[in-house]
């Protein structure tokens, strides 16, 4: 009884409460053990009970194909279900447990019972949470779809868990695979903080980035957001997140929404640099991406750090044929094998890039993109072979240029320009 009543005091308008209803309430409540992974409710289904988080984590999602949307996050003292039990609608997202956990649970014939009546002040401030959060909720699945539904660009997250696996190499060079489909149209956002170097990877030199547009206003913000776009001379483009590491502070998921609606509109593919950090700026783009690459090295930390991550990631809910897993061979002779790395992730590595000696390394030093400049480089060759399989599954609808020789110097290939 004290958990319970500790439980409904943490909970959004039940502590006001008097204790004697909160008494009352918590007498009735049913306790529900659930699992990692394991469904609550589903999007759809007509529903009678308010569930409250009593310990652990769940995870609320709406689906829309071919996407799945997390609209919250929630943990103790957090409820739902309240829409389908005072409100007669049917579930508009299905909640799943993220960890071992348990629920409170309380159903309509239990609440109308203690508060005596449809009228009671709390059932009244219940129903306006519900439709409160119903339209937030909407909005939210709608403002994460929209690109999908007007076929604007597709965003690819790339994420290394372990740093030293090589994310922002591969990065790179995916981009310059991917520009030489669609020159002028794919562009590189870097938010590997706290240091954003891609840019002079590519040797490029910035002057602006993500972090310094927090403070623009709305009618100007597409306007200087693209200003600050760096052009390379073979095709791709480069947009940094910070230059110096404070200000990766002020990428925040609010500003990295706003960006992301701007760069769907201007190119075909937008490419992101996650870094190896889970932040909420990450998880804000997690929900706004169609497609995860996951990097690991065929190391025994980086192994299970991509195990760990890719676990993540199906909890958050990014389905299987949106993740793919790069495997780079950062050495000569891999600590671990291929199969071997397969079976600690229980999946088959999607694209395998073999031992390349210093020509990463040396490539970054000449601030030159080894997709455009050597094509017969193995990062080149497996980055190639990424972005083949990038394009089978979202450039359905997309007329690529063929693929344009390697660039040598500074020469610029047909298209190379601001995307249309």
């Amino acid at each position: 009884m004290v958990s319970r009543l500790s439980t409904l005091e943490s909970a959004a308008v039940f502590f006001s409460l008097p204790e004697a209803t909160l008494r009352a309430l918590a007498r009735r409540l049913r306790r529900i053990k659930v699992s990692p992974g394991e469904m609550i409710v589903f999007q759809g289904e007509p529903g009678d009970t308010i569930f409250i988080v009593e310990r652990g984590r769940c995870r609320m999602v709406i689906e829309k194909p071919p996407s799945i949307v997390t609209v919250a996050l929630l943990s103790e003292g957090d409820f739902f279900g309240e829409g389908a039990a005072l409100l007669n609608r049917p579930q508009q997202a299905s909640v799943y447990a993220q960890t071992d956990g348990y629920l409170l649970a309380l159903d309509r014939q239990a609440l109308h019972t203690v508060m005596a009546g449809r009228e009671h002040p709390a059932l009244e401030e219940l129903r306006l949470v519900a439709d409160q959060r119903f339209r937030a909720f909407a909005d939210t699945s709608v403002q994460a779809t929209w690109g999908l539904l007007l076929n604007e660009a597709t965003v690819v997250g790339v994420y290394s868990p372990k740093g030293g696996s090589g994310g922002t190499c591969i990065s790179l060079n995916l981009v310059g695979a991917l520009a030489r489909r669609y020159p002028g149209q794919v562009l590189l956002l870097d938010l590997d903080f706290p240091y954003s170097h891609s840019a002079l990877l590519a040797g490029l030199v910035p002057t602006s980035c993500l972090a310094r547009m927090a403070s623009v206003p709305q009618g100007s913000f597409e306007e200087v957001l693209l200003s600050a776009v760096l052009y390379h001379p073979g095709g791709p483009m480069i947009l940094p997140g910070a230059l110096r590491p404070e200000e990766a502070d002020e990428i925040t998921p609010e500003l990295i929404t706003r960006a992301i609606s701007v760069l769907r509109k201007s190119f075909t593919y937008v490419v992101v640099d996650l870094g190896v950090t889970i932040t909420d700026s990450t998880l804000a783009l997690f929900d706004l991406t169609q497609h995860v690459v996951v990097v690991a090295a065929p190391e025994l930390s980086a192994v299970k750090s991509a195990a760990d991550a890719i676990d993540i990631l199906g909890q958050l809910g990014t389905p299987t044929d949106r993740l793919s897993v790069v495997l780079n061979s950062r050495s000569f002779k891999p600590a671990v094998t291929k199969s071997a790395v397969e079976r600690s992730l229980k999946r088959e590595i999607d694209v395998q890039i073999q031992y390349d000696g210093s020509k990463p390394e040396q490539a970054a030093v000449d601030g030159v993109i080894l997709s455009l400049t050597n094509p017969h480089s193995e990062m080149a060759k497996g980055c190639e072979v990424l972005a083949a399989l990038l394009d089978s599954k979202h450039g359905k609808h997309r007329s690529p240029n063929p693929v344009a020789a390697p660039v040598e110097g500074g020469s610029v290939p047909a298209g190379v320009g601001a995307a249309e």
